[in-house]
């Protein structure tokens, strides 16, 4: 009976000491357009060409992405893989993304290259939420993550434009937290709502249009 009592508190105890640990330290997140870590690999099924300018981040909070709450107290918390501008990571995400559907697209960074200027469709954006917040509970952390991009593409041959806005969230429960928990559910909510842009739209004589 003793011994039984003295396993189960050392076993509390390094829940304990687990749970307590890692607080006040800075989770990076790689957000990621294609399913895998390398560049986006391009199959391209001809259409117009696109160009993806520099988003605007809208965010209220810019810092970082979101908190982990620990179980015990404390936080800790959530950011770009690198520091990176919030807007920089959500248009190369686009770019990647639309080059693995196969579409001609390419990220223009201000002061880069002419091709803005000569590609037949520029996309551009601003970023309103891309948030993930992990809260520890007794035994399992939940996680939830957020993403809301509005993005505006311009025809060059008529000027026209098509406006849509891109939402998503997704919820995960975890025994054993790991920050690759919380990467993998934010990138599944941005790839699901990048969707929504090649679903929702359509190619006609290189003019994009919705559907």
């Amino acid at each position: 009976m003793g011994r039984r009592a003295l396993l189960f508190a050392s076993g509390l105890g390094l829940i304990v000491l687990v749970a307590c640990a890692g607080k006040g330290e800075v989770i990076p997140i790689d957000i990621r357009g294609s399913d895998s870590a390398g560049p986006a690999k391009t199959k391209e099924t001809g259409g117009p060409s696109v160009a993806v300018t520099a988003f605007e981040d809208s965010r209220p909070e810019k810092n970082r992405l979101g908190t982990r709450t620990h179980f015990l107290g404390g936080e800790s918390y959530f950011n770009l893989l690198g520091g990176k501008p919030g807007a920089e990571v959500a248009a190369q995400a686009v770019a990647d993304y639309l080059k693995m559907k196969g579409w001609r697209a390419e990220l223009v960074k201000p002061g880069g290259s002419g091709a803005e200027s000569n590609a037949e469709v520029t996309l551009s954006g601003k970023l309103l939420d891309l948030s993930v917040d992990a809260k520890g509970k007794f035994l399992q952390t939940e996680i939830s993550s957020k993403i809301k991009i509005v993005v505006q593409a311009l025809n060059r041959a008529d000027g026209s434009t098509v406006r849509m806005t891109l939402n998503g969230a997704g919820t995960e429960s975890v025994f054993w937290f790991d920050p690759e928990d919380a990467q993998g559910l934010v990138n599944e909510v941005l790839i699901a709502s990048l969707e929504k842009l090649v679903g929702n739209t359509k190619v006609e004589n290189d003019l994009l249009r919705l559907n």
